[in-house]
């Protein structure tokens, strides 16, 4: 929820007299855009409060208040309040603010580690309107604090007029604890002198929860789609190569989460020759597992004939089944591991991979057509439902003799798929990249390093909810 003070009523209303005042002797508990001298955040000593909507909690598993026994970096009888992240980068306290184009701005807060070893975190701000973003890592120590040490700023500038989401987050997939105390958004290029805020009583209104995968779940090995992962996230899909003269170029996502078809096209071109290629998928969930593949006579399309290549009205990656594929040589993901693909194969007399390991043939998960079925092997083959050329949604979960496979939500078989740690990743190839390459255009895949069983719908649900693949 914005911040929604009147505040040109007061500052009109006010008389100040002869007093010679300075922004920070005023007992205000926020300020307007263009309100030089403020903080702009409602709550700055109370990221604990979440039932007013002011702090908004995603992937958080608790924020204590009034920790005892450990000082305010002003030594105020305030209390600091311990944040403690989920293990992953999506993991963040959230305060939406409304901002002014061009107009610079710098997001402040002390934090210290709350554990014996340095923690990192990063603050981050999150355009709604403008769909982008940016920030920064910092690194919290376990050392005091005060007033001009341990605390931590970024600066930015407005690219649009409108509601800005301000981020408090952590930097990666490992759970943290970090003390935070006094967060602060004010005009100009540093951060100005600290200027405690309240909340003011708000009506109800919890915020819709994101679509986006990765603001509902956590726990993600590998993200590769052509949706993005997590609002407030600046990332890339995909880097594409352009036929005409070879040149690349990374492709991110419009202001719907969609990839960016018109950057897309811009770059590629829209004429009858001209075809764009997958030379790498990025992973999105931080994690560094991208895709790729550097033979150009071996990347797959994502614009054909000056057209983007799409599956269901939405964007799809298309491997020819002849020699195409993308690998990963870094992935590691042990038993229980889960997948869910989201893919379109079209029926081959031979065996086709859909997703393989990439490393050996003795440390893989597999996703696959052969004999007229879809099968799925981690160290033993479970057979599932008979191949069809329907975009379908697949769900494995490689879990020794509990694993279980399913397509499109229906209720899963279970048998024993082996117990193989999976080791790098092949789309649409076997293994080593060099037989049984898949005829199928690939939307997502997911993969947790875990059991995700027990929220399957869930899941299900928010992949289905987007690429529209079955009726729920």
């Amino acid at each position: 929820m914005a911040n929604t003070n009147n505040w040109g009523e007061i500052y009109n209303s006010t008389w100040w007299g002869d007093e010679d005042w300075s922004a920070n002797s005023l007992k205000i508990d926020s300020a307007p855009p263009g309100f030089a001298g403020q903080n702009l955040l409602l709550g700055s000593e109370e990221l604990e409060q979440s039932d007013e909507g002011e702090w908004e909690r995603l992937n958080i598993n608790a924020v204590d208040a009034n920790v005892s026994g450990v000082a305010n970096p002003l030594s105020s009888d305030e209390t600091v309040e311990k944040v403690d992240f989920q293990a992953s980068p999506t993991s963040r306290i959230i305060q939406d603010v409304t901002l002014v184009a061009g107009t610079q701005y710098t997001f402040s807060v002390w934090a210290k580690s709350a554990g014996a070893s340095n923690e990192q975190f990063r603050l981050r701000y999150w355009d709604r309107t403008a769909s982008s973003g940016g920030g920064d890592l910092f690194t919290a120590l376990t050392t005091d604090w005060d007033a001009t040490s341990g605390r931590y700023s970024f600066t930015f500038t407005a690219a649009s007029s409108g509601v800005h989401a301000m981020h408090i987050q952590n930097s990666g997939s490992v759970q943290r604890r970090i003390y935070f105390w006094g967060a602060m958004l004010n005009e100009g290029a540093t951060a100005g002198d600290y200027i405690k805020t309240e909340f003011t009583p708000q009506p109800s209104n919890p915020p819709t929860p994101p679509m986006e995968f990765g603001d509902n779940f956590v726990g993600v090995t590998a993200y590769y789609s052509l949706r993005r992962f997590t609002t407030g996230e600046d990332n890339n899909a995909i880097r594409v190569r352009r036929s005409s003269d070879d040149t690349e170029q990374d492709i991110g996502f419009d202001a719907n989460g969609d990839l960016d078809s018109t950057a897309l096209l811009a770059f590629v071109g829209t004429g009858g020759t001209d075809n764009g290629f997958v030379s790498k998928w990025y992973d999105q969930s931080g994690n560094g597992n991208d895709a790729i593949n550097a033979d150009a006579s071996e990347q797959p399309l994502i614009v054909s004939g000056g057209a983007l290549v799409e599956e269901n009205g939405k964007a799809a990656v298309d491997f020819d089944g002849v020699d195409d594929y993308l690998q990963n040589t870094s992935l590691v993901s042990s038993t229980p591991t889960t997948h869910y693909l989201t893919a379109k194969a079209n029926p081959k007399s031979t065996t086709q991979r859909l997703s393989d390991g990439g490393v050996s043939s003795s440390t893989r998960h597999s996703i696959y057509q052969n004999a007229s079925r879809f099968q799925y092997f981690g160290g033993v083959t479970l057979t599932g439902d008979s191949e069809d050329a329907n975009q379908n949604l697949h769900y494995f979960l490689a879990n020794g003799t509990s694993s279980e496979i399913a397509i499109n939500g229906a209720t899963a078989s279970v048998g024993n798929a082996g117990t193989n740690t999976l080791n790098g990743l092949t789309f649409a190839a076997r293994w080593d990249g060099a037989a049984q390459w898949g005829d199928v255009s690939i939307q997502e895949l997911i993969i947790f390093d875990s059991n995700q069983s027990g929220i399957r719908t869930d899941i299900e649900s928010n992949i289905n909810d987007h690429f529209s693949i079955f009726e729920p």
